[in-house]
């Protein structure tokens, strides 16, 4: 996978976002901050229900 040379991928990555209107540039990085914050809360609430449960 070849390194993004216009800054609008979500990762270091080329995803193709380049032809995309500013708009729908902006639908998807929305979207995909919102997948992020969901998956990396997602662990928090396992790593805090793992310490929670009685040994």
């Amino acid at each position: 996978m070849k390194m993004c040379e216009c800054g609008r991928s979500p990762t270091q990555y080329c995803v193709g976002w380049h032809d995309l209107s500013h708009e729908e540039w902006q639908t998807r990085k929305i979207i995909a901050e919102a997948k992020l914050r969901a998956e990396l809360l997602s662990q928090e609430y396992e790593q805090f229900v793992a310490k929670q449960k009685p040994s």
